[in-house]
């Protein structure tokens, strides 16, 4: 169930391709990085090149893009192994204009449960992430106190499935019931950040999962980075 030519309503890479695009990324952001301190990927090997991205203030940029692309390229490794044989189609890092990028469009289009999710993965230090409910806001809490999460991903996980519904409908489906079929939206947090501490009625059980549901205009769950897998596999049972 890899082959996008099972699935003719996606143009987009197959699973397998996009999971090889995403490695072939990261070895030439490592190379780049290696290059730009003088260092080429050769007998030297990657721990020293590794050494050399963290300790250079002028790699910044390439050491977060490649920080990402792993995340990105892990995590779509772990759905792959979970639920391939189930005929899911994932869509790795969707551009949207004026929006960034959806990290992972996930979508299950095969009986007995059609369901979409929506994945930003976020990566915020040793951080806890609080919502304000009179603000109806996202906060970072740390050594330094509380600072407002910038851009706002309550807004912008649902800004991009408005866009990508408009101008790429095609990843919905063909049918006009698939196309117009929720998309859960997950901010998962991943890393050394953690959620804090919420009044009860924040929070939703889906399977044994404890997570924070923030209701706006649309929903949007926000869970740690262990907890998205069995998450899933909770909702397919439901």
């Amino acid at each position: 169930m890899n082959d996008f030519s099972e699935h003719p309503d996606s143009p987009y890479l197959n699973n397998q391709q996009a999971l090889q695009s995403l490695e072939l990324e990261q070895q030439i952001l490592i190379q780049c990085g290696c290059e730009v301190g003088a260092m080429v990927i050769t007998e030297v090997g990657l721990f020293h090149c590794w050494a050399l991205l963290n300790s250079l203030p002028p790699l910044s940029g390439v050491l977060q893009r490649l920080r990402k692309t792993y995340q990105i390229y892990l995590t779509l490794g772990k759905l792959l192994a979970e639920f391939e044989h189930q005929g899911v189609i994932i869509t790795p890092r969707l551009p949207v204009p004026e929006h960034g990028s959806l990290d992972l469009l996930v979508r299950f289009p095969l009986p007995p449960k059609k369901v979409n999710f929506a994945i930003a993965l976020r990566t915020k230090g040793h951080s806890k992430v609080v919502y304000h409910e009179q603000k109806d806001m996202l906060f970072l809490r740390r050594r330094g106190g509380l600072k407002r999460w910038e851009p706002d991903h309550l807004q912008r996980l649902p800004m991009q499935e408005f866009w990508l519904r408009n101008h790429q409908i095609e990843l919905f489906g063909q049918s006009s019931k698939d196309k117009n079929r929720p998309l859960i939206k997950l901010l998962v947090l991943t890393g050394t950040a953690t959620l804090g501490h919420h009044p009860d009625h924040l929070y939703a059980h889906v399977g044994n999962e404890r997570v924070l549901l923030i209701r706006r205009r649309s929903s949007t769950y926000i869970l740690q980075e262990q907890q998205l897998i069995p998450f899933i596999h909770a909702w397919l049972q439901e």
